[in-house]
């Protein structure tokens, strides 16, 4: 078997949020066809023990320290010579060695990379074929931050879009190929090239399996996610704010649950407001999602697919999302989920679920109807084994080394040739 180089921006393991649950399933795919090493940073002993539950599927694991307060002070000297936050915290030294280190023991035939922070290492390995998956349109999310942010919050973030936007471009200037995770995320990047494809997120059916009918006892509503990240947080207080009076006002007894680790403090804040819990991390969403009448996904900032809605759906529940957070998903509007943006239509459409209950049922039937026939991860992952496969069976080695040199090291990387800055 042929040996390849994933190199991730974190741990991917256990795959129990957003950024892990793809890249882990990438290597579950690939593994069956390559002898894989993965290369990634820790940010602590937790990294480093949960390294070892990719074992059955990896030949061997490189780790290295990065991020904390050294990742920030080189994300700092990044930014302040014209580059990216992102890839200082992500790419060390230290990991470029050791990559080296790997790279002389046994070349490697195929780099794959995931996000858009780890491009510096990737081009920097020595390698044949390299693929860049930079799922979302990062540089549009920094961009979307700094509209909303106040001096000197917007000229970072600005700063920062300038600096992941060069990545960006880099990607598809110096890699074989380059994925995101939907067509609007292709789009978004603004670059045509028939390098750029999608492929997109799956959920595990088995795990997230329908719940019993939610008919009885309180009505109830749900969020998941990782509740210090910026758009869950802006999502869920934004929620709170403008729709959830609106929801009391008609259905005294509602509740709403906030499911998620690290919640900020701005969202436990909302725990005082009547009828809402956070509850800060959980062992399983499942029960929460199974209590739910319905699942709302508010989000106001978003990029790719969203796995929550995914997931809630593959457990036969009824999504009332943004168009933000429903953007990118294969459904039909209105069938499988149901779209809200103003607080007035959020009311309208959450109280039409509690009131109507044979149209709730519809909704969460076709909602794992739709995700057991699009969203299985064997078949979202079938592109992307097809185009690793197709890229190292058409390319001669020496021909696709040619074409990458020179290397790049991990000090920075320029969009229009990806030398060193």
């Amino acid at each position: 078997m042929k040996r390849l180089l994933f190199i991730a921006h974190r741990v991917p393991y256990p795959p129990d949020k957003g950024e892990r649950v793809r890249a882990f399933h990438e290597i579950t795919a690939l593994a069956q066809h390559y002898r894989i090493t993965l290369a990634a940073p820790v940010h602590g002993r937790d990294d480093r023990a949960a390294a070892r539950g990719l074992e059955p599927w990896c030949e061997r694991i490189v780790l290295a320290p990065a991020g904390g307060a050294v990742g920030l002070m080189r994300g700092a000297w990044r930014l302040m010579s014209g580059r990216s936050v992102t890839e200082g915290f992500f790419c060390t030294a230290r990991m470029a060695g050791l990559l080296d280190d790997e790279a002389r023991r046994e070349p490697f035939d195929l780099v794959f990379a995931y996000s858009s922070g780890t491009l510096p290492l990737a081009l920097g390995a020595e390698a044949p074929l390299r693929i860049m998956d930079l799922v979302d349109v990062d540089s549009a999310k920094w961009l979307s931050y700094a509209e909303s942010a106040r001096w000197p919050l917007r000229w970072l973030y600005r700063r920062e879009e300038r600096g992941v936007r060069d990545l960006e471009r880099a990607a598809v200037a110096r890699c074989d190929a380059v994925l995101l995770v939907s067509d609007a995320e292709a789009r978004a990047l603004g670059v045509t090239s028939q390098k750029v494809m999608a492929v997109g997120n799956g959920v595990d059916m088995d795990y997230f399996r329908p719940a019993e009918p939610n008919t009885r006892g309180t009505p109830s509503l749900v969020f998941t996610g990782t509740m210090d990240y910026r758009p869950n947080v802006d999502g869920v207080c934004w929620f709170v704010r403008e729709v959830w009076p609106l929801l009391r006002r008609n259905v005294p007894d509602l509740e709403f649950t906030i499911v998620g680790r690290n919640p900020a403090r701005a969202v436990r804040a909302l725990a005082a407001e009547p009828g809402v819990a956070v509850t800060g991390a959980v062992p399983d969403v499942r029960p929460y999602l199974a209590a739910a009448r319905a699942v709302v996904i508010p989000l106001r900032i978003a990029r790719g697919i969203q796995n929550k809605a995914l997931e809630a759906m593959a457990m036969g529940r009824a999504v009332v999302g943004s168009p933000a957070a429903v953007e990118g998903l294969d459904v039909v509007v209105g069938e499988d989920l149901l779209q809200a943006e103003s607080p007035d239509k959020w009311r309208d459409a959450v109280l039409g679920l509690l009131t109507d209950e044979p149209r709730r049922l519809a909704i969460e039937h076709s909602a794992r109807r739709c995700v057991e026939q699009k969203y299985t991860w064997s078949a979202r992952m079938a592109p992307l084994v097809e185009l690793c496969r197709n890229l190292a069976d058409s390319r001669p080695r020496a021909e696709a080394q040619e074409a990458h040199a020179p290397r790049v090291r991990a000090g920075g990387v320029s969009a229009a040739a990806g030398e060193q800055g």
